[in-house]
């Protein structure tokens, strides 16, 4: 006999159904996948597996035998707990999300077009969309992200209808960006309307060459203003995250 057989031989004799530990690995697989306080790229496949599976060990008494006695094929009852998983990982990664989206919103107002790749941000960021996602990333492990996520993921009510549950955490998502981004539009606003009248004043056509510059430090100081009351938004809405 393998190592691994003695391994599940010694599991089930310890009481632990290696079925149901599988379908709460898959419950939990969507959550190590997309959320980027979990590593994301920063982190080794085997290494988020691994994460996963500890997860899975504290969630899969809640995954009870009535799911398990079904008709249906262990593939497909593994695909069931992953669509039940996935609006979860998506109500705790999208105010992380928010954040970076926020941040590309400061640098586009502000012509600023590099990007940064960073394991933890999947795709490119902008130079402010990385801190303020690491910003939220932060306030979900001090706030005790992960462990309302694992309650949010052993409920028994956990997402009934997994595509609606899915749909409205995008939409709220959306929703946050915004309304992180929005000062920083309105100011955008104010700051063209104020260049314009000023080269407009102005009759030298190499004012626009001084007033670019102004305009990106006027928004960055305008970012510095209301980066408090946007880090308490980010807080509100992580620490509300996934309930």
């Amino acid at each position: 006999m393998t190592w691994l057989g003695t391994l599940v031989q010694a599991l089930e004799a310890s009481g632990v159904d290696l079925s149901r530990l599988g379908l709460a690995w898959a419950r939990v697989a969507p959550t190590v996948a997309i959320v980027p306080a979990f590593g994301l790229r920063a982190l080794p496949s085997a290494a988020r597996s691994v994460m996963g599976l500890a997860l899975a060990a504290v969630i899969f008494p809640a995954v009870g035998p009535a799911v398990i006695d079904g008709t249906a094929s262990w593939p497909l009852l593994a695909l069931e707990q992953v669509l039940r998983g996935l609006p979860i990982a998506l109500a705790a990664a999208v105010p992380l999300w928010a954040a970076t989206m926020a941040g590309g919103v400061a640098d586009a107002l502000r012509n600023a077009n590099d990007t940064v790749n960073l394991p933890t941000i999947e795709g490119p960021a902008t130079p402010l969309g990385v801190p303020l996602s690491l910003l939220a990333c932060a306030i979900f492990l001090a706030t005790g992200g992960p462990a309302r996520v694992v309650l949010a993921l052993a409920s028994p009510s956990v997402a009934a209808h997994p595509l609606l549950a899915a749909s409205s955490d995008l939409v709220a998502g959306i929703t946050l960006a915004i309304a992180i981004g929005g000062p920083l539009l309105a100011a955008a606003v104010v700051v063209e309307v104020a260049g314009a009248l000023v080269a407009r004043a102005a009759s030298p056509a190499q004012m626009h060459l001084l007033l670019a510059p102004l305009r990106a430090l006027a928004l960055l100081a305008v970012m510095a203003v209301v980066l408090e009351r946007v880090s308490a938004v980010l807080a509100i809405a992580v620490e509300r995250a996934p309930g």
